[in-house]
């Protein structure tokens, strides 16, 4: 399972995976449903299994989603939705 960027994939490719976009969007739904509550990049990264590098750079990629804190501890970068 892998998670592809912006480049596109063939339907006929043995890969699965989910597009960067799309994790974006899982995202903010994720967030939303966990309105609240405070969550952190290091959180996500756990909760969608990869790292938080990847969590960062869909948020970068999302709509309406922004993190803050500082840039070198996930576990202190908060995840907000904009308009909060």
């Amino acid at each position: 399972m892998g998670i592809f960027g912006r480049e596109q994939f063939e339907d006929d490719e043995d890969e699965a995976g989910i597009h960067m976009k799309s994790l974006g969007r899982a995202l903010v739904i994720w967030t939303t449903m966990n309105f609240g509550k405070k969550q952190t990049v290091a959180e996500a990264a756990e909760a969608f299994n990869t790292t938080p590098d990847i969590i960062r750079e869909a948020i970068d990629e999302a709509m309406w989603i922004c993190y803050g804190g500082p840039d070198d501890d996930p576990t202190k970068q908060i995840i907000e939705l904009d308009g909060e």
